[in-house]
């Protein structure tokens, strides 16, 4: 019975083992099944979620090239619309060119006397006005004529004394008309004596309590621009001391170029820039000479400056620029429509729907750019007549990118 008992126990022991093994072998099957149709339920979920931000990435950068505004929107953004059009692409050449003074606003000091120079009050590059002292001379032919001046006036008092005693007589019937008349005569010769001398100091710009010293003053107001006078120099009437320019009214001056598809005609506008700032400048064709250069054998051009400016001084060399006379007409927008996305130029041109308008960015092909800076050459992208934007474009570039910004975020 013990022997019976064994066996049977070793069996249930077999049984639950082999029903153990089935149940381990099941629960790990269907562990891996799961995990299997998760992996692909995910594999495919993850592929169509990729395949939507794919689509609505693509949705939002077809959609990202336009924008809609409302006439209220574009009036706040600044936005202004032009057609497109056919014209000129002018272009400039530059010229050497050199400004000068305006001898006509121009003043040359010298004495008009030989004399020692006492004081000098003026500087070289100095602003002064007119009738300001420039420098004081001591003149010795000058004291003489003082001194003339001063006899003539005591001549005067004692001929005026004798006239009037000799009237007094004559009036009481004591002296003869022939010494009444006599003392008359010397009186009025006294007189014209004396405003003789006065009228020649007044001449000279002298006056008769100066002891000598005579005053050059300024002209006209301006800058002094050159001088020749020290102090303790001897100097003769024949002497330029002073130049005195008016540095708001220049010329400019260069050669008549060569190029026949350049045109300069009397009162004709042109621009000039400073080679140290590339500032621009505008001058107007005043002359053109009547005598060739003696070194190009071509005529000189004289031109008025009219923006003055303090930079801008006489033998500046600046270059002048000069268009081209370019009768072609070509497609052309203003360059303020022109702007750069991701690396191409586009240009923002409009749809009206409704009440709203549609701005669409398109890329075009540019060619020459106008020298006054306002056109741009249009090769490809854009028909005449077509409404684009000409002022605001920038603004608008910038609400394309900052849409774009906040999706991708």
């Amino acid at each position: 019975m013990s022997t019976k008992n064994i066996q049977k126990q070793w069996l249930w022991v077999g049984v639950v083992i082999v029903i153990c093994i089935l149940l381990s072998a099941w629960i790990v099957f269907k562990d891996s099944s799961s995990k299997t149709d998760s992996h692909n339920e995910g594999g495919h979920g993850k592929a169509e979620s990729t395949h939507a931000d794919e689509a609505g990435e693509a949705g939002h950068s077809e959609e990202s090239k336009e924008l809609t505004l409302t006439p209220q929107q574009m009036s706040e953004f600044g936005v202004k619309l032009t057609r497109v059009e056919y014209g000129s692409v002018s272009q400039s050449l530059e010229y050497p060119a050199k400004l000068i003074a305006n001898t006509d606003q121009q003043a040359h000091v010298a004495s008009t006397f030989t004399g020692r120079v006492e004081s000098v009050n003026a500087m070289l590059g100095q602003q002064v006005k007119k009738g300001q002292v420039l420098a004081t001379v001591f003149i010795p032919e000058l004291v003489d004529q003082q001194a003339n001046l001063r006899i003539a006036q005591e001549v005067l008092t004692l001929a005026q004394q004798d006239y009037q005693r000799e009237k007094q007589l004559f009036d009481q019937g004591i002296s003869a008309r022939q010494d009444y008349q006599k003392t008359y005569n010397a009186y009025r010769q006294a007189q014209i004596q004396v405003q003789a001398a006065h009228s020649r100091l007044s001449a000279l710009g002298a006056n008769a309590g100066s002891q000598g010293r005579y005053a050059l003053k300024a002209p006209l107001s301006g800058v002094v621009s050159q001088k020749d006078i020290v102090v303790g120099e001897y100097i003769t009437s024949d002497k330029q001391l002073f130049v005195i320019d008016q540095l708001d009214q220049l010329w400019l001056e260069f050669i008549m170029p060569s190029e026949k598809n350049i045109s300069i005609k009397p009162n004709q506008q042109i621009h000039f820039k400073s080679l140290q700032t590339q500032n621009r400048f505008n001058a107007q064709i005043q002359t053109l000479t009547s005598e060739a250069d003696s070194q190009t054998g071509r005529l000189q051009v004289r031109a008025k400056v009219l923006t003055p400016a303090q930079e801008l001084r006489p033998n500046l060399m600046v270059n002048v620029l000069l268009q081209t006379e370019n009768n072609q007409s070509v497609l052309r927008v203003s360059k303020n429509a022109i702007q750069q996305i991701e690396g191409k130029s586009v240009v923002f041109v409009t749809d009206h729907e409704n009440k709203n308008i549609h701005f669409k960015a398109v890329n075009v092909e540019v060619g020459r750019y106008s020298s006054d800076g306002q056109w741009v050459e249009i090769k490809s992208g854009l028909t005449d007549k077509q409404q684009y934007v000409s002022h605001g474009s920038f603004l608008l570039k910038s609400e394309m990118e900052k849409g774009e910004a906040e999706h991708g975020h």
